[in-house]
């Protein structure tokens, strides 16, 4: 008798654990919907073809079939699992429920819409820096070599 009420709890353990990460994932889910995570991998996807393209012109021809391989590789269905427990590793199921909701709130709504421009033109004043630190940079991987 005490044999079958063991294994009865570890199958009920078992079954409350996997709801719970169901539910985890669910939470995880939702959250990343809201905060657009799916629009923001498509952007980058497309901001990394136009940096392949331009720094290798030659490419411009093939730009469909990168495309294509792009979104297919990098796309939210593909790289959900992954996503999922990463958001999972580092946030609770009822953290991803406040962050939810927040970001179902107007100024959660504008903070997604602004965190889109704003990484846009940081991504700007990043090459814009580099740029101008170039000269810079040569000069010191130019001592590093000589050393």
């Amino acid at each position: 008798m005490k044999r079958a009420l063991l294994i009865f709890c570890l199958i009920l353990g078992g079954t409350l654990w996997a709801e719970d990460v169901s539910l985890h994932r669910k939470a995880a889910l939702e959250m990343m919907q809201v905060k657009g995570v799916p629009e923001m991998l498509k952007r980058s996807f497309d901001a990394q073809l136009e940096n392949e393209i331009r720094a290798l012109p030659e490419l411009e021809k093939y730009r469909p079939q990168l495309a294509e391989f792009y979104s297919k590789a990098f796309s939210f269905k593909e790289l959900e699992p992954d996503l999922c427990a990463l958001y999972m590793k580092h946030y609770t199921q009822e953290e991803m429920k406040q962050i939810t909701a927040f970001y179902k709130t107007p100024v959660g709504k504008k903070m997604r819409k602004v965190n889109i421009l704003l990484t846009a033109e940081v991504g700007r004043l990043f090459q814009k820096q580099a740029e101008k630190k170039m000269p810079e940079l040569q000069k010191l991987l130019k001592q590093l070599i000589k050393e």
